[in-house]
């Protein structure tokens, strides 16, 4: 295995454990990888809000994805550093659109700093995550008028989250680009401006960093990481990954629970 010049990761189900937590290992791979000069990039979904795991993280690059590409956060000095925000008028015909073949869909928007959301839709309740200064409520006609937005958010309680998707991007089709990254529970889909991807956005870290797609290793466990490890030359996927990504052609490494990501990261350095 030659070495990585860039070592990108997905957080939750692939780098954090189920608990959404950084194990001791995961800990100690990140560091050992940047004494040697491999900076270990995080990818996510998460807006930056959520970043707090990570955030004393010893030898994690201080740049991360996030908003499934459509952000770039700098942990260090706690701003962002380039956005693609969604049109107000695509996004306002796109809800209108979805409604029509998803009856109950419910809808939020993201900023990055505030959470706009539906009254029917549900945020998160189950002390999973902290309580959110950020979140709001309105009509999605009031959302828009508040922020600027990276990040739409569909849910739906009928359907799950790989027939959300499909839905989804039959009527949004190149206007917007439509992913997820769900296993199990209520449906839920998240959409970006076209073009945007984890992908998308790395592509531009390695240009600045002069690191060639080949040279970069990549971990992922669902739908939003696809790009991502079609684009890198060292894709990996974890154990517990969604069926599509354990269906590429693509080293399976163990799962979240089991610090797949650091041990791999440790083989590396010690080979």
């Amino acid at each position: 295995m030659i070495r990585p010049k860039l070592i990108a990761s997905d957080l939750d189900g692939t780098f954090l454990s189920s608990g959404g937590q950084v194990s001791e290992e995961n800990s100690a791979a990140v560091l050992a990888a940047q004494e040697v000069g491999i900076p270990v990039l995080f990818a996510t979904g998460r807006p930056v809000r959520w970043l707090d795991v990570i955030a004393d993280l010893p030898g994690g690059h201080p740049t991360v994805i996030v908003s499934n590409g459509a952000a770039l956060y700098d942990l260090g000095s706690r701003e962002m550093s380039h956005q693609v925000f969604i049109s107000p008028d695509v996004a306002l015909s796109a809800i209108e659109e979805i409604r029509r073949v998803v009856q109950d869909a419910t809808f939020a928007l993201e900023s990055g700093i505030r959470f706009g959301f539906e009254a029917a839709y549900r945020t998160w309740t189950d002390g999973d995550v902290p309580e959110d200064a950020g979140l709001f409520s309105g009509t999605v006609e009031e959302i828009l008028e508040v922020d600027d937005y990276v990040k739409m958010l569909v849910q739906s309680h009928e359907l799950g989250a790989d027939e959300l998707l499909l839905r989804v991007k039959r009527v949004v089709q190149d206007r917007l680009t439509a992913t997820h990254s769900q296993s199990a529970g209520r449906g839920l889909v998240e959409i970006s401006a076209p073009g945007v991807s984890k992908a998308a956005m790395l592509r531009r870290v390695c240009a600045e960093l002069g690191i060639d797609a080949s040279e970069v290793a990549a971990f992922g466990d669902m739908p939003n990481d696809i790009e991502m490890l079609t684009w890198v030359g060292m894709p990996h996927v974890v154990a517990n990954a969604h069926p599509a990504l354990l269906e590429m052609d693509i080293p399976v490494v163990a799962s979240n629970d089991e610090s797949g990501v650091g041990r791999t990261i440790q083989s590396w350095l010690a080979g």
